[in-house]
């Protein structure tokens, strides 16, 4: 499961370390997170910060990389792709996972679906949401939720959610800046208003930040774009 500190850290860097092979580039991404390996190595037995992400470690990456924060318990993740795919729906579907293959699927930046963080998500429909990312405007719609429960069964989550356009900002991830357009979706249908953020790229429809609810098992979830 997606866990907080260094057991996390070690697996997802490990992993993105060892993804490409041994191509030049893996060599220049493997000499990059080096330091970290030992920093992890070697405090291992102690609960440690995550390691600071840097431009020069994201630009020496092969692989497209995703940061999920889980606000709930703290716990903070790097992801890789795992895959690609189309379906009926709108946009396309990418699933990333961790070392340890926890995952979280993604349409056009909204969440879909979790495994292995406990309490899962386990789909979502929300086409509304997809096409105002798609198009960079509001659009209101339903956003339904399926998840899993204690029993071993699912229970099912309907929101009525209206689009809004926060408007134009500007975000920085990791000492990059983005012009990004800021829609927020409004929705009641549970005990309390539940309220998912986007940050559009302005430009082509990157969704380079979110934070979204995924059910009260995992609450609230923090995505940011570290590569595309």
């Amino acid at each position: 499961m997606m866990r907080s500190g260094l057991a996390a850290v070690a697996g997802c860097v490990l992993f993105l370390a060892g993804c490409s092979g041994g191509s030049d580039s893996s060599n220049a991404q493997g000499a990059l997170v080096g330091d970290f390996v030992k920093i992890l190595i070697a405090q291992r037995a102690e609960p440690a910060p995550l390691p600071q992400l840097t431009p020069e470690l994201i630009a020496g990456l092969t692989v497209s990389s995703l940061e999920v924060f889980i606000e709930n318990t703290g716990a903070t993740a790097f992801l890789v792709p795992l895959s690609n795919r189309r379906d009926g729906g709108p946009g396309a579907l990418r699933t990333w996972r961790t070392g340890d293959n926890s995952q979280v699927t993604l349409r056009q930046g909204v969440l879909v679906n979790t495994r292995g963080i406990g309490g899962d998500l386990g789909s979502t429909q929300a086409n509304a949401a997809v096409r105002a990312i798609q198009s960079r405007s509001p659009i209101s719609g339903p956003h339904t939720l399926f998840f899993t429960n204690g029993d071993n069964g699912t229970t099912r989550v309907d929101l009525s959610c209206e689009m809004r356009a926060i408007g134009n900002e500007t975000i920085e991830i990791v000492q990059r800046k983005f012009n990004v357009l800021h829609l927020q979706e409004n929705c009641s249908g549970t005990r309390e208003n539940i309220t998912y953020d986007y940050w559009v790229d302005r430009r082509d429809s990157t969704v380079w930040q979110t934070r979204q609810w995924a059910g009260p098992g995992i609450g609230y979830v923090r995505t940011r774009l570290l590569k595309k």
